[in-house]
């Protein structure tokens, strides 16, 4: 294992990755915990509840164990200082993957970072650390509030890629998704493109395709910005299954009208996931949305919860 000083790719690299047509293996066993969410379970005392998300990924495959970091929470050590009263050691993460660079899903990674004694390759879309900006009501900076290049101090690698990137057998990121729903725009965020200050689509959104052996594709997302009928379509094309076990994450419902909760809810039917474990940004009318249209097949998740497949 390279040291912290040894950065096999440096902060700033694009490097993109072309996943083979081969079909994706499986991993044997999954475990899920939730370091931070928007809200707290109330069977596990003291943990820290914050608007945001890290999820961190425990699993089996080709015989090994890995630990993959899915978003670092908000700032500053929120993510991590839970990790330690449940005790769960973040030394052993492997794998840091960010859905996107909003600050409620970056802002934990320095510290993050600092914990770890090893060099970790944190994969990202290269947008993820661009300025971003919102209106509540004035103009705030939402984006990350460290430059990237500043990860290779704490021994982030960077690795920068629009296109999947396996990170072990059976799990691989999504990459940039298509956007083809005519209901799943992105509205009311901003970036700075060209120097010039424009509506922001977020492309930097990805997701985590596992695929878990004898159920299909766990997808787990940050917000889903781009859409979490995109991003399952998006998982049965690349993985080539149509078969998706469970979602987990914000699904980005919390500001959604009717009409697209309701053209949602239909697609998901559709699809018919086994599982949907919502959390975050999916917000309350969508959750119980899901619980009439799916009943004991969505679990709302919080702070401090786990989810075992096995």
């Amino acid at each position: 294992m390279p040291s912290k000083g040894s950065h096999i790719l440096s902060a700033g690299t694009v490097k993109v990755v072309n996943i083979s047509k081969a079909p994706v293996p499986a991993v044997e066993t999954l475990k899920l915990t939730v370091l931070v969410e928007d809200t707290a379970s109330v069977s596990i005392p003291n943990l820290t509840a914050r608007h945001g998300l890290s999820l961190l990924a425990t699993m089996k495959s080709a015989g090994a164990y890995s630990q993959i970091l899915m978003d670092a929470g908000p700032p500053p050590d929120i993510a991590l200082q839970n990790a330690r009263k449940l005790e769960v050691d973040l030394n052993k993460t492997n794998v840091i993957v960010i859905s996107h660079g909003h600050y409620d899903h970056v802002g934990g990674l320095i510290e993050t970072l600092k914990h770890i004694d090893h060099s970790v390759p944190v994969v990202a879309h290269p947008k993820a650390f661009d300025q971003k900006f919102i209106y509540r009501p004035h103009l705030k900076f939402v984006g990350p509030e460290f430059d990237r290049s500043s990860l290779g101090n704490v021994g982030g690698m960077l690795l920068l890629s629009r296109s999947p990137v396996t990170l072990l057998s059976g799990v691989l990121t999504s990459g940039e998704i298509p956007r083809k729903t005519h209901f799943e725009q992105t509205r009311g965020f901003y970036a700075v493109a060209n120097d010039r200050f424009v509506e922001d689509p977020i492309l930097d959104d990805q997701a985590l395709f596992i695929n878990l052996k004898g159920r299909g594709l766990v997808v787990i997302v940050g917000c889903a910005h781009a859409g979490i009928i995109n991003t399952l379509r998006h998982a049965r094309r690349i993985v080539g299954t149509s078969d998706i076990h469970a979602i987990v994450g914000g699904l980005h419902l919390a500001k959604a009208d009717e009409t697209r909760i309701y053209a949602v809810m239909k697609e998901l039917a559709r699809i018919n996931p086994r599982m949907i474990y919502p959390c975050h940004c999916t917000g309350s009318t969508a959750i119980n949305q899901l619980l009439g249209y799916f009943g004991d097949r969505c679990r709302p998740v919080h702070t401090g919860d786990t989810i075992e497949f096995q």
